[in-house]
């Protein structure tokens, strides 16, 4: 699903096999990229709960929450920062390959964990390898494809891959809390590092956090196979040859052509992260407040104990059977509610490359394209719903029956929702033909303003539904603008800087300062700070509340001052990449009237102007 070319002489462009290849490693990486991190919002409360002991909205969780959520933030913002450097100064495709196999196998070792520091220090390696992938990835595409409406549909559309991640992640977690809780448990773990790490306690060998953590494996096992046919980009490649590229430095980012580009980049990127790590990532705690949630987990948990009394288990196995029934049937609805949640950021993501092929590059788009993204969008919705289920509870259900249902149902009902989105978003375009970048990220922080505080304040606890509806509107509006910097961030530096000036922006203002929005909401909302609350929501029972009103001032924060940060960006300078001259940048309008031609490429460097 893509939007069509740009109108002119030239016939489309066709990807080559070569090109293909490309296209599905970075997909891979984005993919698990988020994957990786959106593990930690679905297994941190159980993990927390077997490896320390700690109850939610206890000092003690909300101590290690933070630590949990916020130290590999630090790590992966440092480290991160030194990637970039290493991406401009190595190549893209080396140092992308070995930060996937790091978070990869990082992750799979958390698994195994016996211990918060262990599990600490495991999510730290996986923060770095994903932290570098990022900008080693983004740097990479951007340099590979020549032709500008390509280059923004392949940047555009790899990165959509980044919300497939979440919502496979949700899909993972809650077919192992499925099996869990009806298919007769998970295998006891192996003790493979035993000898390193400890053996595994009886209250957790069987957890669901151990084997959704371990499945981030996957994406290494391709990679291996991969690699050797992977080529370095050409742009990077040709002046490292000739000796032209210039050694990359952090000082330079902070040179006078760069200091006010760098900093309100860096600024930009810490609230869209704020978005995400400061209210998106704990719809897990405010959901449980849903009564629908909390009627299924508490029922679940009766009828465990009396199934173990049944059998006349001790008070101890009786309490385990009764913990971990509850965490199942609270885990599943969780599941559920974040996969639409990555849905609507899938949908936000496709919505803001169509944006950016019209509006930056200068292609069309026709009907088609928002029909297929909303057709694919309610049938996701609907496979949510139901769980992606490969089997049921009840035995006479058709599995191929329900997931053909979906389908006609995603057909039927995304065909009609995809012709206003299309007007509307044709519209939109229209307006914003005319008018700098940084209208285009204005355009999905306004409504946001609005939104988030509605969703995370009242929709999310109010009731199951009210929090589909409210979690698919605010992937949409947090995740979308994501798509918006990967497309973006490349032309704001030039090629020797490239991966540095990436580096800073997503990981000191995005991975440091960004995340630190979840520190500071584990702040707030713990017991000693509960005074700001009203009393109906002091203690342990009233976590969820305190949660859900901070995260929805935080909500209308980062948006709010986004949306007045994002009319001080500035057009980016280095648009062509292939034609860029580093020592004499060129700021180009968003739509200039003579480009009307897509970017081809070069057959001497620097022999054109530098286009938008």
């Amino acid at each position: 699903m893509s939007a069509d070319a740009a109108s002119g002489s030239k016939p489309k462009l066709k990807l080559t096999p070569t090109q293909w290849l490309i296209c599905f490693i970075a997909t891979l990486g984005f993919l698990f990229d988020i994957y990786e991190l959106l593990m930690l919002p679905l297994i941190g409360k159980d993990a927390l709960m077997d490896l320390a002991g700690v109850r939610p909205g206890t000092p003690e969780f909300t101590h290690w929450f933070r630590i949990i959520f916020f130290v590999p933030a630090i790590c992966g913002g440092i480290f991160g920062l030194l990637g970039g450097y290493l991406t401009d100064l190595f190549g893209r495709r080396r140092v992308l390959t070995y930060s996937i196999l790091l978070y990869a196998v990082a992750a799979f070792c958390a698994g195994f964990s016996t211990s918060m520091y262990q599990l600490l220090f495991f999510r730290c390696l996986v923060f770095i390898g994903v932290c570098v992938e990022f900008v080693a990835a983004v740097a990479w595409l951007s340099e590979l494809f020549p032709d500008r409406v390509q280059r923004e549909k392949v940047l555009g559309y790899t990165q959509a891959f980044s919300s497939v991640g979440g919502l496979t992640v949700a899909i993972v977690y809650g077919y192992l809390s499925q099996i869990s809780s009806t298919g007769g448990g998970l295998p006891v773990m192996p003790d493979w590092f035993a000898g390193v790490l400890g053996k595994i306690s009886g209250d957790s060998d069987t957890a669901v956090w151990r084997y959704t953590l371990m499945s981030g494996l996957i994406p290494a096992i391709p990679l291996i196979i991969i690699r050797p046919f992977l080529p370095e980009s050409p742009q990077w490649q040709k002046k490292k040859d000739a000796g032209k590229l210039k050694r990359p430095s952090l000082g330079a980012l902070f040179a006078p052509q760069f200091k006010r580009t760098t900093i309100i980049i860096t600024l930009l990127f810490a609230l869209a992260y704020g978005g995400a790590f400061g209210a998106l990532q704990h719809m897990r705690l405010i959901l449980p407040k849903a009564p629908e949630v909390a009627a299924d987990s508490n029922a679940a948990k009766d009828k465990a104990v009396a199934a173990a009394q049944a059998k006349k288990l001790d008070k101890k196995k009786t309490a385990i059977a009764g913990k971990k029934a509850f965490k199942a049937a609270e885990g599943i609805h969780v599941a559920h509610v974040t996969k639409v949640q990555e849905v609507g950021g899938l949908f936000g993501r496709a919505l803001m490359a169509m944006v950016m092929v019209v509006v930056v590059a200068r292609g069309t788009a026709n009907i088609l394209p928002f029909v297929g993204w909303s057709v694919l969008a309610v049938f996701l919705i609907y496979e949510s719903l139901m769980g992606f289920g490969l089997k049921f509870a009840d035995p006479n259900a058709s599995v191929i029956t329900a997931h053909l249902m979906c389908l006609g149902k995603g057909i039927l009902f995304g065909g009609i929702l995809g012709i206003p989105v299309w007007w509307l978003t044709t519209r939109l375009t229209n307006y914003l033909k005319d008018a700098p970048c940084r209208s285009v990220l204005r355009a999905i922080q306004l409504p946001g303003i609005f939104l988030m505080p509605l969703i995370f304040g009242f929709l999310i606890a109010n009731s199951l539904s009210t929090a589909y509806i409210g979690v698919f509107i605010a992937g949409l509006l947090v995740i979308g603008q994501f798509t918006f910097w990967g497309n973006m961030l490349p032309r704001y530096f030039p090629v020797h800087l490239r991966g540095t000036g990436e580096s800073f922006a997503a990981n000191i203002g995005g991975r440091l300062i960004g995340t630190s929005f979840a520190f500071l909401v584990f702040t707030v909302t713990d017991q000693r700070w509960q005074g700001i609350f009203p009393e109906s929501l002091h203690g342990p029972e009233g976590f969820a509340m305190r949660v859900a009103y901070t995260t929805a001032a935080i909500g209308f924060f980062v948006f709010a001052l986004g949306w007045f940060i994002a009319g001080k960006l500035p057009d980016p300078q280095y648009s062509d990449h292939e034609n860029e001259n580093d020592d004499e940048p060129k700021a180009i309008p968003a739509i200039a009237a003579d480009d009307e031609e897509e970017t081809t490429a070069p057959e001497d460097e620097g022999n054109q102007q530098a286009g938008h």
